[in-house]
């Protein structure tokens, strides 16, 4: 009886280490068993639209967990409604600060594009689409990922004359929100870029709190930190009509009441902050090169923009 108990127990003991391996979630979904189907690859990570229909990838995701992370709405707007869609593991990019990205190629009838699948601490964040092909043979897609997780999707038309135009969107993960954010949308031929300032609206009581700006396109937005002693900054350069353009954003650490440094892991770029009553200058300490042009820094002094304080309504 005592053999038969034991036995029992260890029957037990296996079975729930098999099933904490295994790793489910409440909806079915295994994140090791997707994880392992992927590829390494490195940071930065390109993919080109001629590239992509070269790929030969063929490990193909059968969970039916993962299809269902997607939603609904989306694989009808990327490939029309009750298509069976295939989705074939491509590549894994390395985590940084909890958050992993995987590139997922979907295909359905005759349609083949890439997604991009955040996930924050193993658990499901967000859905991009990062290369889709249009089949016009006078364009050509790039899409990118920097050190800093910064995504850029690129097309460019051949114009008659040897003329060509240019139309570009930027992406940031939001952990917190699981989305991803558009921050930047130049589409093709209309010349000018609209560019959306993703901390625009968050707090700004600290002292230092405030818009620096050389003009409408080149800026420097800071707003309060998750700290007293940290910052969020915002830069954006576009200069010598859009040959040198460039964007950063990330947590700036303050190294005294009116200095700051802007260093993360993982990113090569070093930045130097240097605050006065009424600018603000940059220092380019290390290459920056992934996040801007290759023939201009974010070396520069910016003026403190005056902050517009709503007029107060006082009773006749």
């Amino acid at each position: 009886m005592f053999r038969i108990g034991l036995v029992m127990i260890c029957l037990a003991l296996f079975a729930c280490k098999n099933k904490k391996k295994d790793g489910r979630d409440a909806e079915g979904f295994s994140y090791e068993q997707f994880s392992a189907l992927f590829r390494e690859a490195a940071l930065p990570y390109q993919l080109s639209d001629t590239a992509f229909f070269r790929n030969r990838d063929t490990a193909v995701i059968r969970s039916a967990a993962f299809a269902e992370l997607i939603p609904d709405s989306l694989k009808s707007a990327w490939f029309g409604e009750d298509a069976r869609i295939r989705y074939t593991a491509m590549a894994q990019l390395p985590a940084v600060q909890g958050k992993k990205f995987y590139l997922v190629k979907a295909a359905a009838r005759d349609k083949k594009i890439v997604l991009l699948a955040a996930f924050n601490n193993d658990r499901f964040g967000g859905i991009l689409p990062f290369l889709v092909p249009d089949g016009d043979p006078s364009t050509m897609q790039v899409s990118s990922i920097d050190k800093a997780y910064s995504i850029v999707k690129t097309i460019t038309q051949k114009k008659p004359g040897g003329l060509s135009a240019e139309g570009k969107d930027a992406y940031e993960y939001d952990a917190a929100s699981r989305r991803f954010n558009l921050i930047l949308t130049n589409p093709l031929n209309n010349g000018a870029a609209e560019v959306i300032n993703p901390i625009d609206t968050f707090a700004r009581r600290h002292k230092l709190a405030a818009d620096y700006v050389k003009d409408k396109k080149n800026y420097v937005s800071v707003r309060d930190g998750r700290h007293p002693n940290q910052l969020l900054v915002f830069i954006h350069l576009d200069k010598n009509a859009g040959a040198c353009t460039g964007e950063l954003k990330g947590d700036l650490l303050m190294t005294s009441a009116n200095t700051g440094i802007y260093r993360q892991g993982g990113d090569p770029c070093v930045l130097s902050f240097r605050f006065t009553p009424s600018s603000l200058v940059v220092k380019e300490d290390e290459g920056c090169g992934s996040h801007r042009g290759l023939d201009c820094s974010f070396d520069g002094t910016f003026t403190r923009k005056k902050e517009l304080k709503p007029k107060s309504r006082h009773k006749k």
